[in-house]
């Protein structure tokens, strides 16, 4: 397997970048060996934003690209796109399982059970 960071997958997805062609031949010399990380989901949910890119479709796309799937990640970009939380609000939300311990009201509307940081939980 070979691993590709953040630079690739943006490559072959923004609609003009200056290394979407070689990204594209890359792609098809080594599709189905690419890997990616943790890292480059974050990294790519903070860019979705810099570069007006629709999170849920970047994040779908490389899943694709990897030929492996995150639900976490895609949670977190719905939670993005359709919420409209950073992307680091998105990812702890996605990834708590449904409660978290937090003074941030963002996960309330969510539905996400908070454990309330700034007031003691009672007993």
């Amino acid at each position: 397997m070979l691993y590709a960071d953040t630079d690739f997958f943006l490559a072959l997805l923004k609609p003009n970048d200056w290394l979407k062609e070689n990204a594209k031949r890359l792609y098809e010399k080594y599709k189905g060996q690419i890997k990616t990380s943790e890292a480059t989901f974050l990294e790519l949910l903070i860019l979705s934003k810099k570069f007006g890119l629709d999170p849920v479709r970047l994040l779908s796309a490389v899943m694709a690209i990897i030929e492996e799937e995150n639900e976490d990640y895609l949670r977190a970009a719905y939670y993005m796109k359709e919420h409209d939380l950073n992307p680091f609000d998105a990812v702890h939300a996605a990834k708590c399982g449904g409660t978290i311990i937090s003074s941030d009201k963002a996960f309330d509307r969510l539905g996400i059970r908070r454990i309330k940081l700034e007031k003691p939980e009672e007993e």
